[in-house]
């Protein structure tokens, strides 16, 4: 039984392992990770069978790394371990084996790794809970310098590109392997579709610019580029945009 720790604090790592190997000495830590984006690398190298997962964790938290092994489909079963309880539905919602409050006691530890251990010899094995998960806060793309994680944010606006999708920052752009249509999905209360190949981020709108009859440019904050807007999406946008407006905006000449 191969299994990952992941705690920004090592002495809570050291008291699970410790932990786990009292509960069974034939189970094997396999890695361990100070913080989300170390845990989700790891668990796409090794693909442990069990990850113990902190929630509050720098740069990528327990949840959006639940999140991540989900969509990549690992054959990893998620128990979190936190010292706040505020955070049980949305772990639930990632479909986790279980929730263990710190300190972590060795009895309810063992009952954790057991039911975990269970579903795994279940061939086929679906976790019950498919409620929609919270968008994810970042989003991760392999690229030659490794995993990358971007903040949603900070993207200006998503494009597609062949088989992938480009997300814009004012400084980068990634290729993702997500569908446009799983992000406007996703995030429709973030980003709006202006072309059928194009998602932009609302509140990086600042300016639309008339071209021609019919033809309108958007102009974005901190980017160069402006997007084209398609016919079909004009009038939508026009009435996204007056919400937008505040009571002062609306009284400007």
């Amino acid at each position: 039984m191969k299994i990952l720790i992941a705690d920004d604090e090592p002495l809570a790592r050291q008291r699970l392992e410790l932990l786990i190997h009292e509960i069974d000495p034939e189970y094997e830590i396999y890695a361990t990770a100070s913080n989300g984006v170390e845990a989700l690398k790891q668990c796409l190298q090794y693909t442990p069978n069990i990850a113990l997962l902190d929630i509050r964790m720098p740069t990528m938290d327990g949840l959006q790394v639940a999140a991540e092994i989900r969509k990549a489909e690992l054959d990893t079963r998620v128990i979190f371990v936190t010292a706040f309880d505020q955070y049980a539905i949305q772990a639930f919602d990632q479909n986790a084996i279980d929730y263990l409050l710190k300190p972590v006691k060795k009895q309810r530890l063992q009952q954790s790794l057991t039911k975990a251990s269970q579903t795994l010899s279940q061939p086929g094995f679906k976790q019950l809970n498919q409620a929609s998960p919270a968008p994810r806060q970042h989003l991760c793309a392999h690229t030659h310098n490794g995993l990358e994680l971007v903040a949603i944010k900070d993207i200006i606006y998503f494009k597609a590109d062949n088989k992938y999708v480009l997300a814009v920052t004012h400084n980068n752009s990634i290729l993702l392997d997500d569908s446009l249509k799983t992000l406007e999905e996703e995030y429709q209360s973030i980003f709006f579709r202006i072309h059928r190949n194009a998602l932009v981020n609302i509140n990086a709108i600042t300016g639309v610019v008339k071209t021609a009859p019919g033809q309108l440019n958007l102009q974005l904050n901190n980017c160069d580029e402006t997007l084209n807007v398609s016919r079909r999406h004009q009038a939508k946008l026009n009435r996204l945009l007056r919400q937008k407006l505040t009571p002062a905006d609306k009284n400007q000449p």
